[in-house]
């Protein structure tokens, strides 16, 4: 079914760093998530009312803040492809990570919310009645939120989109919210023992701890984090591929958002080399760097003097 909606969508053989294949993606990402959330808010929040369970309906709510979540990627996506202007020179890539910013916010939100009907549910417990129907859309649910997380996986890795991760994350914690209101179903089956409410309770936990982790992978790129050690080493070798380049120093990568990195270096080329043919090299290195990694590098011609040792004999 992904391939299937990615070949439908997006196309067999679209190139990833293109910002229109970025966008196409992302649209995509955020109508699937949109339409799976909605039908399991519609089916939980009918079940939660028949069989008066907390924790189901506490699971549909979280369906129903997922839709918005997926509303909020599809819009990130969208103004992320906007071109730059004279107010942010470098494009506006960076909306990506406050959309996923946003989503982590929803999902802690929502994590308290459960909490604090959990704890009133413990206080006041009410009895869960089994039905086969809340069954059967709980399994359902899980399938559906492992499918989506395998989804939303699948389309990050492809796009290396933090907005994706953080999708991925949202419904995992889901899958976990559900499988304990299931377990929760089952239980009042065979025991009166109202449980409901701890089971909520440890619904908002894994919702809280997803929602905390989805910040810290968020504003980690928004404050600048450093760039992966292996992506500057390939920048590097690749600089040092080309004749006449003996080194390479101060080399900056700039991060403004997925597919628009800007970066600068030094590259030290033989002060006897014709300048004019050090000058063509840099501008060649440049050119492939830019279509090969999508970044956009300035590279400075910094001459010097190679010495070499010469042996006398006498």
């Amino acid at each position: 079914m992904t391939e299937l909606l990615i070949r439908l969508f997006v196309g067999k053989n679209a190139s990833a760093d293109d910002p229109r294949t970025r966008t196409s993606y992302g649209v995509l990402s955020g109508f699937v998530g949109i339409a799976v959330n909605v039908i399991l808010t519609a089916a939980k929040f009918a079940v939660g009312s028949l069989t008066s369970s907390i924790s189901i309906t506490a699971d549909a709510i979280n369906n129903l803040s997922d839709a918005g979540s997926s509303v909020v990627t599809l819009v990130g996506f969208k103004m992320a492809k906007k071109p730059a202007d004279r107010e942010h020179p470098y494009g506006h890539g960076r909306i990506e990570y406050i959309s996923a910013l946003i989503v982590s916010f929803l999902v802690l939100l929502m994590g308290v919310e459960l909490l604090k009907s959990s704890v009133e549910k413990i206080k006041a417990p009410d009895t869960v009645t089994y039905s086969t129907a809340a069954l059967a859309v709980l399994i359902i649910s899980i399938l559906f939120k492992l499918w989506l997380a395998y989804f939303n996986y699948s389309v990050g890795k492809r796009i290396d989109s933090t907005a994706n991760k953080a999708v991925v994350a949202d419904s995992l914690s889901d899958t976990a919210a559900t499988a304990a209101a299931l377990i929760s179903l089952i239980i009042s089956k065979f025991s009166s023992v109202p449980v409901d409410g701890w089971f909520g309770l440890v619904v908002s936990g894994f919702i809280i701890y997803s929602g905390i982790g989805i910040i810290k992978d968020t504003v980690s790129p928004l404050l600048g984090q450093p760039p992966k050690k292996e992506f500057v080493k390939q920048i590097e070798d690749e600089i040092l591929s080309y004749p006449n380049i003996v080194g390479v120093h101060d080399l900056i990568i700039h991060d403004y958002g997925p597919g628009r990195q800007f970066a600068s270096a030094h590259a030290e080329v033989p002060s006897s080399v014709d300048v004019m043919k050090s000058h063509d090299t840099i501008d060649l290195i440049e050119r492939n760097i830019q279509r090969k990694y999508n970044l956009l590098i300035s590279i400075h011609l910094d001459p010097i003097v190679v010495l070499s040792l010469i042996h006398i004999s006498e």
